[in-house]
C-alpha cells in the first residue's frame, strides 16, 4: 500500500509541475547527441556534424530488410554528399566482430558506428529495425521512417529523396 501512496504522489508531482517526461525526441527538438566508436576505434559525435544535414539510419547484421536498404543509403549518400548529407548507419549489433565480418563480405561507403548496448536505439525510442532519423543542419529531428526507407530496387524511392531534398533546401 505504502508504494501505491509513493506512486500517486510521484504522479501528482509530475503532473502539478507539467514536467515533460522522458521519451523519444519530437520532430523540430534537437535530436540527443551522441557519441558512438567506428570499427577502427575512432569516435563520432551526431552534434560535430552540425552545418550538415544527417541521416541515421540504426539497422543491424542480422536484419534482412536493414540490409537490402543499405545500397539504397550509399547511393543516396552518393548523390548527395557535395550538397551536405552524411549518412551514418549505426549497427547495433552487440558483437562488433559481427558487424567488421559483415563490412568484410559486404564493404559500405557510409560511415559505420557501433552501438553494441543498443543506447541510442533506446534514446531515439525505436520500435525495432531498421529506423531512419533525418537531422538538419542545425541538429533538429526533422523526419523519422519507421521500417526500409522507400526504395526502387536500389535507387532510393521518391519520398526518401523529397525529405532529404527539402533539408538540403533544393
Amino acid at each position: 500500500m505504502t508504494r501505491l501512496v509513493a506512486a500517486a504522489v510521484c504522479l501528482a508531482l509530475v503532473a502539478a509541475t507539467g514536467c515533460k517526461t522522458a521519451g523519444p525526441p519530437a520532430t523540430g527538438e534537437l535530436a540527443p547527441d551522441f557519441v558512438l566508436p567506428t570499427l577502427d576505434g575512432q569516435s563520432r559525435k551526431l552534434s560535430g556534424y552540425r552545418g550538415k544535414v544527417v541521416l541515421v539510419n540504426l539497422w543491424a547484421t542480422w536484419c534482412p530488410p536493414c540490409i537490402e536498404e543499405l545500397p539504397v543509403l550509399e547511393k543516396l549518400e552518393a548523390d548527395y554528399s557535395s550538397k551536405g548529407l552524411v549518412v551514418l548507419g549505426v549497427a547495433g549489433d552487440e558483437d562488433p566482430k559481427l558487424v567488421r565480418e559483415f563490412l568484410d563480405r559486404s564493404p559500405l561507403k557510409i560511415e559505420v558506428l557501433l552501438d553494441t548496448r543498443g543506447v541510442i536505439g533506446t534514446q531515439y525510442g525505436i520500435t525495432g529495425y531498421p529506423e531512419t532519423f533525418f537531422v538538419d543542419r542545425q541538429g533538429r529531428l526533422r523526419n523519422k521512417i519507421i521500417g526500409p526507407v522507400p526504395h526502387e530496387g536500389n535507387a532510393p524511392g521518391q519520398e526518401l529523396v523529397q525529405i532529404v531534398e527539402q533539408l538540403l533546401g533544393g
